[in-house]
């Protein structure tokens, strides 16, 4: 199993990375991968002058998992109600409490100065046959298979809220996500029909645009919103399950939004298609994106990705 990976601090923000990985490859144990993004915008003053930013929730949290998922045993079973899926639902409970009470606990301290971050957990599962991930917020996990992509887990961002406010369906949804994750920033999708908004019709081809900027009249809320992130509440959010079977030759691909965001799917799989150095591949070419200020597909965020070839 060949890991590579690729970090590289927001141009907006050079200084500082607030994003971690977490790369768990103990011998005799189930290998464990994460992606944390850290939530850009959510700080606060500690009384010693300190600043807390993102950085330092994502690292807490990189840390955190690091000490309850470095020791599971390769046969752990991936099914349904299972002991890795119930171990990543228990770690991510005690990493969101941890994250709140020792950086966040105070009654005067507002829910937008709270730092939190989310991430994206895969554990291989019965001696690498399977692969488990739970998920809270937009990082992803991707498994490149006979060259098919497939993203792992859905997105819990602006196209989430509506369809779980009735006022998306989950079909318009899906139509959605998919002009935006087929966008290249410069040529215009070709796309036809309508969705229905908050029981309007809108055409397709106007509206997916919203979800990257945001309507307010329609209740649209901007693309780097998330539902869900550890650290700002001491409940738990719930985190979304999924596993697939993977095997000898495919690829699994972790990421922060500062990847995706830049990049169409289309241009994920095809870095993929040799795994040889597709972590940098990627990165740099998202990097390079996130520069260019005509296209309309531009994201200035910290990017983290990384690439393991099973």
């Amino acid at each position: 199993m060949i890991v590579q990976q690729y970090t590289h601090a927001s141009i907006e923000h050079p200084e500082r990375n607030e994003d971690a990985v977490l790369i768990l490859q103990n011998e005799g144990m189930a290998p464990v991968f994460a992606v944390i993004d850290g939530m850009g915008g959510h700080q606060h003053q500690l009384a010693s002058g300190q600043i807390l930013t993102g950085h330092d929730a994502s690292q807490f949290l990189a840390q955190a998992l690091g000490e309850t998922l470095g020791e599971l045993s390769q046969s752990i079973s991936a099914v349904p109600g299972g002991q890795a899926e119930q171990i990543a639902i228990e770690a991510i409970r005690v990493a969101n409490e941890r994250l709140y009470n020792e950086l966040n606990k105070s009654e005067e301290l507002p829910i937008n100065h709270r730092v939190g971050a989310v991430l994206t957990i895969g554990i291989m599962c019965e001696n690498n046959q399977r692969l488990l991930c739970a998920q809270v917020g937009d990082t992803r996990a991707y498994l490149y298979s006979d060259e098919e992509l497939i993203q792992l887990c859905y997105d819990e961002d602006n196209i989430e809220f509506m369809v779980s406010q009735g006022l998306l369906s989950g079909e318009d949804g899906a139509r959605i996500t998919d002009v935006l994750n087929g966008y290249d920033g410069v040529n215009a999708p070709k796309v036809e029909g309508n969705v229905t908004i908050n029981g309007q019709p809108f055409d397709l081809y106007i509206a997916w645009r919203w979800f990257i900027v945001g309507n307010s009249a329609l209740g649209i809320l901007p693309s780097n919103i998330v539902l869900n992130a550890l650290g700002i509440d001491p409940t738990s959010p719930k985190p979304q399950i999924s596993r697939i079977e993977v095997g000898t030759g495919d690829s699994l691909l972790f990421c922060s939004d500062g990847l995706y965001k830049n990049m169409s799917d289309d241009e994920l799989a095809n870095a993929l298609k040799s795994p040889d150095g597709a972590a940098t591949l990627l990165g740099e070419a998202a990097l390079k994106r996130s520069e260019d200020k005509t296209n309309q597909r531009r994201n200035p965020d910290d990017i983290s990705v990384f690439v393991v070839t099973i």
